[in-house]
């Protein structure tokens, strides 16, 4: 009969990894907020490179913009307007859905109540013949609201429309620790 002898210190010894550890996952870090100037409203970078944010732009008729986000590479852009003074979201969402669904070769789904770091919002989607997609919402940011409208190239991929998803649901008030017009 064969007996086997071993100590259990040496069968329980683990030894570390050796060479280079893998970091933690970006996932587990806390997302860069970007907070306009006026301190009205902040947001959740999408993670990676692929946005450049610049406030105090201005749109085509003058009026002034917190917040141009631009995808270079896509082709995908999300502005953020104040919308200060709306009383109801909701029928805010509504008007703007028919009135975008009034032109012609645009298709616009019914607006619908999401989820938003700011409490109440409201969101529709919306597609340009073959060309674009898009996404509008009204946000409520503490004692502001904002209004986001959000377009990309048809053929873009599916992590544009996630990467406008996250910046639209964490939309809501600059934290305390945050200064306004930072990352």
């Amino acid at each position: 009969m064969l007996v086997l002898s071993c100590s259990w210190s040496a069968v329980a010894r683990i030894e570390p990894p050796r060479g280079r550890q893998a970091r933690p996952e970006a996932r587990l870090q806390a997302p860069k907020m970007w907070s306009d100037r006026d301190g009205a409203f902040s947001l959740a970078r999408p993670a990676g490179e692929g946005w450049r944010f610049q406030g105090g732009s201005h749109g085509p008729d003058g009026a002034p913009l917190p917040l141009l986000a631009l995808s270079e590479d896509t082709g995908a852009q999300l502005i953020v307007q104040n919308a200060d003074g709306v009383q109801s979201l909701r029928a805010l969402a509504r008007l703007l859905a028919e009135h975008l669904g009034e032109e012609q070769r645009i298709h616009v789904e019914d607006p619908q109540a999401i989820a938003a770091r700011g409490g109440e919002a409201y969101a529709f989607s919306f597609t340009v013949a073959d060309e674009s997609r898009g996404r509008v919402a009204v946000v409520k940011s503490g004692e502001h609201v904002a209004l986001v409208i959000a377009s990309w190239p048809l053929g873009a991929s599916a992590s544009v429309a996630e990467d406008v998803e996250g910046m639209i649901g964490s939309l809501g008030p600059v934290a305390k620790a945050a200064a306004p017009g930072s990352y």
